[in-house]
């Protein structure tokens, strides 16, 4: 997975913000495509049981098994303007399918 610089402030700042034992993102799925979806993302305390630890750039995200090969594509970006703002999580189409595609 690749995040963009804006993206790994807004998400460094964001777990501060959660509080101190915050380590990481449990990775809930995303509203969207591959094409660019929004992540479901919360902030988590403890590692979730059956989730898979992926950490990226020192920004720590607990996902499904269904997203594992998905994060290994994927990007990450963070846009502030008033269109398109917030989080946006992109990766490439696949053959039989995307779990958002399905």
């Amino acid at each position: 997975m690749t995040i963009s610089p804006p993206a790994h402030a807004k998400l460094t700042a964001l777990l501060k913000k959660s509080g101190r034992s915050m380590i990481g993102y449990r990775f809930d799925g995303s509203v969207g495509n591959c094409r660019g979806s929004v992540p479901l993302l919360k902030p988590v305390a403890t590692p979730p049981a059956a989730f898979h630890a992926v950490i990226v750039d020192g920004i720590a995200f607990f996902i499904p098994d269904d997203y594992r090969d998905v994060f290994a594509s994927a990007t990450l970006d963070y846009d502030d303007r008033l269109f398109n703002r917030g989080l946006k999580l992109t990766w490439p189409h696949r053959e039989g399918g995307c779990p958002n595609c399905r």
